[in-house]
């Protein structure tokens, strides 16, 4: 008999149907708060940035290509099925476009040396941190 077999059948027959109901209570307690604030909002916009300033605001419910332009040439950013994507840069390790499609409000894509981002915004504004 190993260890896990002694465990289990020390604590198994002590277990009473209360106590399973709060296993089960907690366990599905869990499941929710994890559903609940882990995922973010649907996205509505995609907010496209360059050189630090705002280059334009879109809607995602149409499907587009948008040519973002930047210090070492032009970016695209492809808009389809209510996602974002940073589909090309002229950027050397190509970080931003291997990050591939965004989806919920927040999520962000950063293309440092062409300075150019999208970013994913829905009707509320989530907070990756709060400063105080």
């Amino acid at each position: 008999m190993n260890l896990h077999d002694s465990i289990g059948t020390a604590i198994l027959p002590h277990l009473k149907a209360g106590d399973w109901l709060t296993l089960l209570l907690g366990s599905l307690c869990v499941i929710l708060l994890t559903l609940k604030l882990w995922s973010g909002d649907l996205a509505d916009k995609a907010v496209i940035r360059s050189g630090g300033k705002i280059f334009r605001e879109v809607p995602l419910s149409r499907d587009q290509q948008i040519e973002v332009p930047g210090p070492l040439g032009t970016s695209v950013i492809t808009i389809e099925k209510r996602r974002a994507r940073i589909s090309s840069d002229p950027s050397p390790r190509q970080y931003c476009v291997r990050q591939g499609w965004l989806q919920q409000a927040g999520e962000i894509a950063i293309c440092l040396p062409n300075q150019v981002s999208v970013e994913l915004a829905g009707s509320t504004k989530k907070y990756d941190s709060l400063n105080y």
